[in-house]
């Protein structure tokens, strides 16, 4: 949720290897369990690996900065209506997401379970214990480590009470539009670049010449090696798109366009954006699925008369439900470059796992209309359609 889930995905994928490997060595070390245990040790490490990039993609749902394409809805709704500042924030995104994350969660570990645990060997104390032996073998914080949990939570806390919306957030002290989310990132990244790496000793006198340059928690070349530009550029270039569009009146065209569609039922047209944004996004990257479907929604919604969140919202989740292939998502780029899982193992005519892959996105797809035409409205005021929402005049030329 609060860290990338790419981030996320890296970090668990090693911890994954470690406990494959002990369960290829457990079912060695126990040939007494024949063809039946090497199909379910085989099927119990696929079964882990594949639960690693889906948990990292429903996971990152959860909060606006946990995928790219969470940003992506976040920008392109500033461009597209303006006057929308504070509808929709860092606390609020919470409130809605997570219930529907938890769901999510629990469903795709029962089919993860239904089909990859129905052979699974006895458990193993070994793996147990090695995974207890690898916690306890883990070094105390250091005072790096310190210093950025400590940025980290500074930037939490600046983000849900810039505008919480349950109470005035700090950000109604600045003018309008003058200190936002991006505020918060920029002022913490340039703490990282100020905060040193080491303890500092403040009050210890030293000589000039036992003074040694410390270095800081995060260097420019550091940053520029790591920094995902190309994130940047995306995110850029589709916003530019957007506002492109608004301005020449080609939104003003396609939602004329799409008014034919007025007549059907709202949890309709949901299930439709849903299905082609996850149909896209599995064999595209869900940013660039992101960037193109949700402006379209969004006009839609406007023809419609109905929230844009309806549709905005639902489109910009099916962009991270992506269970078949790879390319996808970073999660599933990253296990499957690991070489943990082949592509055999996530899409495969006649294999298990796009069986799994389909049941997943079914079941994602539905609890999401259910959720959005139900619990969804009590923390978001869906069934009104607001007014900075109002399509604005424009001349076809």
């Amino acid at each position: 949720m609060f860290i990338s889930n790419t981030a996320t995905t890296a970090m668990m994928v090693p911890i994954g290897q470690s406990v494959i490997n002990q369960l290829v060595a457990s079912f060695k070390s126990h040939p007494e369990n024949g063809i039946r245990g090497q199909v379910g040790s085989k099927q119990v490490a696929t079964g882990l690996v594949l639960c690693i990039c889906f948990a990292a993609n429903i996971g990152g749902t959860g909060t606006a900065t946990g995928t790219p394409s969470n940003l992506v809805m976040l920008g392109q709704l500033t461009n597209l209506f303006s006057s929308s500042d504070g509808s929709l924030n860092y606390i609020s995104w919470i409130f809605f997401a997570f219930p529907l994350m938890c769901a999510c969660l629990a469903s795709t570990w029962l089919i993860l379970s239904l089909f990859f645990l129905r052979d699974a060997p006895e458990k193993d104390e070994h793996i147990t214990e090695m995974l207890h032996g690898r916690y306890d073998k883990l070094p105390k914080m250091s005072y790096a480590e310190k210093s950025v949990f400590c940025c980290f939570c500074l930037l939490l806390f600046l983000w849900m009470f810039r505008n919480p919306g349950i109470f005035v957030g700090f950000g109604s002290w600045f003018p309008k539009g003058y200190y936002t989310d991006a505020t918060s990132a920029m002022l913490v990244a340039f703490l990282l670049f100020v905060l040193p790496n080491e303890e500092p000793d403040l009050f210890t006198y030293k000589k000039a010449e036992d003074l040694k340059k410390k270095s800081r928690l995060m260097d420019w070349p550091t940053m520029q090696k790591s920094f995902p530009w190309s994130v940047v550029l995306l995110l850029g270039g589709g916003f530019a798109l957007a506002a492109g569009v608004k301005e020449s009146g080609l939104s003003v065209l396609i939602g004329h366009s799409l008014a034919s569609f007025g007549h059907m039922p709202l949890w309709v047209l949901q299930i439709l954006t849903m299905a082609i944004s996850m149909g896209i996004t599995n064999i595209c990257s869900n940013t660039v699925t992101a960037s193109i479907f949700v402006p379209i929604v969004a006009t839609l919604a406007q023809q419609t008369h109905n929230h844009p969140f309806t549709l905005m919202l639902p489109t910009t989740l099916a962009c991270s439900f992506a269970f078949v292939l790879p390319v996808g998502t970073p999660p599933n780029a990253i296990v499957f470059g690991s070489g943990m899982v082949k592509v055999s193992d996530m899409a495969n005519r006649n294999a298990l796992q796009v069986i799994v892959g389909v049941a997943i996105s079914t079941t994602t797809l539905v609890l999401t209309v259910l959720y959005m035409n139900t619990i969804a409205h009590m923390f978001l005021p869906l069934t009104e359609f607001p007014a900075w929402a109002a399509v604005e005049n424009a001349t076809l030329v």
